[in-house]
């Protein structure tokens, strides 16, 4: 098993960002101060570090101010795929013309597994919904869209069977959790495995593609967070995306207030994006459903979540009321 990163001394950390800056602004910019903030976000599983630093570049008088973003892997091999991934990306003609915006690579120190991104300014997707949403969600549409036909191919893949995989300790976990629930858990389940998703031809992926990775930022979308991306179904991400807005919908109807609409406008924006895919409505039906199992799943028994009294007994009302509603 491999080792969990360790924390970078402040002279490690100086050193890390003095020759990320070097790279960014050449040889002559001089690295002035530096902070890093560990807890400006709870979101997520992995070990994240803003680090706003101020330096002076090519003589200018005035001092340049940069927010970077550090995010330390477990395995080396994960880190640089992300980073190979953002890089064509940000690279590619079709995420160009089309406005994609994700983070760019600053630099990876392999030692201690950190990649350093630029951090991207933007409103979160889940509070600017309440205001622009049909703009935001038709944009959506169209970035996933965009997304998807990138000529990238991880070495990753998402298929069906994996899904299942995935799917069938977590509903014995609930089926345990909630006995009362366990006959409808079950039939949910048989079902899936009954109307398996048909295997499409595969393209890139986000992997987590949803409200919480996303920004909005000058009428365009930022996308965040690419650490499962693969190669799979597309129908994958946007059943992803479809079981987040399910339950967006019940926990701040005011930004979705007509679930059927919202959805609607992100599908048609796709399509009207991508190639012709008779198959995608039911394939992205599957796909939704098999995530709102993972997410309830995750509710009750995810570890990475907030475990104060309060925090853990909203969650579990929102499982319960997801599980009668699913």
């Amino acid at each position: 098993m491999t080792p969990a990163p360790i924390a970078l001394a402040p002279d490690e950390t100086e050193a890390v960002l003095a020759g990320a800056l070097h790279e960014l602004e050449g040889y002559d910019a001089k690295l002035e101060t530096w902070t890093s903030d560990t807890q400006f976000t709870e979101y997520g599983k992995r070990r994240v570090v803003r680090f706003d630093l101020q330096a002076e570049v090519g003589g200018i008088p005035q001092h340049r101010r940069y927010q970077w973003l550090g995010k330390f892997y477990d395995r080396d091999e994960d880190a640089r795929r992300v980073a190979a991934v953002l890089q064509q990306v940000a690279s590619s003609d079709g995420g160009k013309k089309a406005g994609v915006a994700v983070p760019s690579v600053l630099g990876y120190h392999a030692r201690r597994r950190l990649l350093l991104l630029t951090y991207e300014p933007g409103e979160a997707v889940t509070y600017a919904l309440a205001r622009d949403r049909e703009a935001i969600l038709t944009a959506i549409g169209r970035t996933l869209a965009t997304l998807h036909g990138l000529p990238i191919a991880p070495n990753r893949i998402h298929s069906p069977n994996l899904v299942l995989e995935d799917l069938r300790p977590r509903v014995g976990d609930l089926c345990r959790r909630f006995p009362t629930e366990a006959k409808s858990l079950r039939s949910a389940l048989r079902a899936l495995e009954r109307d398996a998703a048909s295997v499409a031809s595969p393209t890139f992926v986000h992997g987590d593609f949803g409200p919480a990775n996303l920004l909005w930022r000058d009428g365009r979308i930022v996308v965040l967070d690419f650490d499962k991306c693969a190669r799979g179904d597309p129908a994958f991400d946007l059943g992803n995306l479809f079981a987040q807005l399910f339950r967006m919908s019940i926990k701040k109807p005011k930004n979705i207030p007509d679930l059927a609409i919202a959805l609607t406008t992100v599908l048609d924006a796709y399509r009207r994006s991508s190639r012709p895919d008779p198959e995608l409505e039911a394939r992205v039906a599957w796909y939704e459903r098999a995530t709102l199992l993972r997410k309830i799943h995750g509710l009750i028994f995810s570890k990475n979540r907030s475990q104060e009294p309060e925090a853990v007994q909203q969650r579990h009302t929102e499982a319960v009321q997801l599980l009668r509603l699913a």
